[in-house]
């Protein structure tokens, strides 16, 4: 009987711990139920979250989508009309371009042409300089002769005036020369006066005539030259040449003004003089005069 009595009583510390647990399980029952309530409700709340969240990133996405497909569409057109734009011009440009290479052909050709009438000019420049040259030259050398000749004049009238003067001088001592000598002598002096005279004026001729010659040429090659090319191409081609032939121009021009102007004042000086002699003649033997007139 102890021994069942004492079974019994750890079996009812046994029950008593059986229901202290099964108490304790209720209780963790209950609380992990509430949390699992608690936990099924953050669970619908998140899910609801998502979902809102998920229907508003799909809202937006759809407009982004559509937004998106609107820039494509309006970039799409953008490009299309540059493209036709670019098309356009490209057709343009190859039209330019084989328009551009027939003008630069054209110009070519018109510079190969230039190039030959230049290098014509230069020649013809050339060749009108050196028959500057040879005019000058000769215009030099006749005004030369012409000086020397006039010198040889002038030689010969002094000679003449000491011979004359002598004469005169020794009319007190001697008889008076014959009519006829005095009259030759005074032809002579006449004749002298003249030839110079028609020399100087024949020289004058002959200076102007090749100045005008000279000038006359010069003009008509720039002017055939400025007709023949077009002003735009030939001009700055032209520019050069034309300086260095208006400077030789104007050196030989120049050159013939002084010779012009060297025998003008030698001719004038030949004029003074004989005008000198036979106005002293004529003051202090009129004489010669009278007995020249006598046969009149």
């Amino acid at each position: 009987v102890k021994i069942l009595q004492g079974k019994v009583e750890v079996l009812g510390d046994n029950h008593n711990d059986s229901q202290d647990r099964i108490v304790r399980v209720k209780q963790d029952n209950s609380v992990l139920q509430a949390r699992v309530v608690m936990l099924e409700e953050q669970t619908r709340d998140t899910e609801h979250r998502g979902e809102e969240k998920l229907a508003e990133e799909q809202r937006r996405n759809r407009e982004l989508i559509q937004r998106i497909e609107r820039e494509k569409t309006l970039t799409v057109e953008n490009y299309s009309i540059k493209q036709v734009h670019l098309e356009k011009n490209n057709e343009r440009l190859e039209e330019e371009v084989s328009r551009l290479k027939g003008k630069v052909e054209r110009h070519q050709k018109e510079r190969n042409d230039l190039e030959d009438r230049v290098l014509e000019a230069e020649q013809a420049a050339n060749a009108l300089r050196e028959e500057g040259k040879k005019l000058a030259g000769q215009t030099k050398r006749e005004q030369q002769e012409d000086i020397d000749r006039s010198n040889t004049i002038i030689s010969e009238l002094r000679s003449e005036v000491e011979r004359l003067t002598g004469l005169l001088e020794s009319k007190t001592r001697v008889r008076i020369p014959s009519t006829d000598s005095m009259t030759a002598n005074t032809d002579h002096l006449s004749a002298a006066l003249k030839t110079c005279k028609e020399e100087n004026r024949s020289l004058e001729e002959q200076v102007e005539e090749l100045q005008a010659q000279l000038l006359s040429k010069n003009i008509e090659t720039g002017r055939e030259l400025v007709i023949a090319a077009p002003k735009d191409s030939l001009a700055a081609e032209f520019e050069a040449m034309s300086q260095d032939e208006d400077e030789q121009e104007t050196r030989e021009t120049l050159e013939l003004r002084m010779s012009v102007r060297e025998a003008q004042e030698v001719n004038k000086n030949l004029r003074t003089y004989i005008d000198g002699i036979l106005l002293t003649i004529v003051e202090n033997y009129p004489q010669l005069l009278e007995v020249k007139h006598k046969p009149a």
